[in-house]
């Protein structure tokens, strides 16, 4: 089982650096956050991450940018916009010799338009695959439902995350620890029925409030049966962990207490 740690864990140092402490530090794999001011494509010089990344033998993953962009959206030219962008992400991310791709697949702020908005999403995340080509897996993560009467997540109830996952061909599932556990869902059943399409574990705690990206111990989410059923299987598990409440020793601390723990 590999372990790794998000580069958006480290958010304070530039994301060459951030690969760098990670890649020092032993881990199997790097999760290079796609936003601003880390793995952006218009942000990055693509030469000199490739290369940084280059000196080590990390699996590479991405977690695809989302601020301002919303695959469920229903509305043109927004969802063509949001379409060239992903796509290039995936380009920008094969450049640097990623194996997978995370992406949030969206939401909508009515709820008539939920079956709607949901098309738009399968319509986007096949976009992606289509210009992934092969070269890499576009992962599909779960997300939180929100307490508005007005916001509605896609993939926050199993259904919803099903449906997608069933309708993209080649997709795979990433989960997310906390995301789950504030939804009030089983992680260790969660598991069990997403098992033929999880390849990747974004690990972290909260105490079932809010998705506090805690380092794993210091919430309330029984992770345990969720790790349990993993262990021995060839699924990847990267710690995202709160880069304004850790410090850097804090987080690169918490990640080999994982990899202990999991080995």
């Amino acid at each position: 089982m590999k372990i790794g740690l998000s580069t958006w864990s480290l958010l304070h140092l530039d994301v060459n650096s951030a690969v760098r402490e990670i890649g020092n530090a032993g881990f199997d794999g790097v999760e290079l956050w796609g936003e601003v001011p880390h793995a952006y494509p218009d942000w990055t010089d693509r030469k000199a991450l490739r290369d940084t990344l280059s000196s080590y033998s990390m699996l590479v993953t991405m977690h695809a940018p989302f601020t301002d962009l919303n695959p469920a959206s229903p509305f043109q030219p927004v969802k063509g916009a949001v379409e060239r962008t992903l796509d290039e992400f995936i380009k920008f991310s094969a450049f640097l010799g990623a194996k997978m791709v995370t992406v949030h697949p969206g939401s909508v702020h009515n709820e008539a338009l939920v079956p709607q908005s949901t098309e738009s999403a399968i319509h986007t995340l096949k976009s992606m695959t289509k210009a992934a080509d092969g070269r890499l897996s576009v992962n599909v993560e779960n997300q939180t439902k929100s307490r508005s009467p007005y916001h509605f997540p896609l993939a926050s109830n199993m259904e919803s995350l099903q449906l997608i996952l069933s309708e993209i061909e080649g997709s795979k599932f990433t989960f997310d620890t906390g995301h789950a556990f504030v939804n009030g869902q089983d992680l260790g059943g969660l598991v069990a029925r997403t098992s033929t399409s999880l390849v990747e574990v974004h690990l972290s705690d909260n105490g079932g409030a809010a998705d506090e990206h805690l380092i794993p111990g210091e919430g309330k989410a029984p992770l345990k049966p969720a790790l349990e059923r993993l262990k021995g299987s060839d699924v990847y598990i990267c710690l995202e962990l709160d880069p304004h409440r850790y410090a850097k020793d804090q987080v690169l601390s918490a990640a080999r207490s994982a990899k202990e723990l999991l080995a």
